[in-house]
């Protein structure tokens, strides 16, 4: 009779796991097998305009007509945001970032050509230091 409660239990523990969400940078639980129903996934790094990274910076991506979702980068300075689905054409999609302190400077689109469709789109954003020059 233990040995059967083992295994119940064992099993229950399986079954929570497999059901948890699994954590992705940028609090999406969307992971790189499952981006390609739902459009090309958005990732990159938010730095200062000397290369540093710029951990809990929050990234907006705008949506055309739409609305928008925020993210925030992780101690890396990285984030990812999941496809917002395939009728959305990335040239809808406006990624910006923001952090107290810090105003963006520009964002660089990092995704190499000739891959049509993109499956993940890299937006890199470059920030400075408020009252820099």
């Amino acid at each position: 009779m233990k040995h059967a409660v083992k295994i119940v239990a064992g099993a229950a523990a399986l079954v929570l796991c497999l059901s948890a969400g699994r954590g992705w940078p940028g609090g999406s639980d969307s992971g790189p097998e499952d981006i390609h129903d739902d459009g090309p996934s958005y990732f990159g790094f938010v730095r200062d305009n000397n290369g540093k990274i710029i951990p809990d910076a929050k990234v907006t991506a705008e949506i055309k007509g739409m609305g928008a979702v925020i993210t925030r980068t992780d101690k890396l300075g990285t984030y990812k945001l999941p496809g917002f689905g395939k009728h959305i054409s990335p040239g809808n999609v406006t990624i910006s970032c923001s952090k107290e302190g810090f105003r963006q400077v520009r964002t660089f689109n990092r995704t190499p050509a000739g891959k049509t469709p993109p499956t993940a789109i890299q937006i890199e954003c470059q920030m400075q230091r408020a009252g820099a020059k």
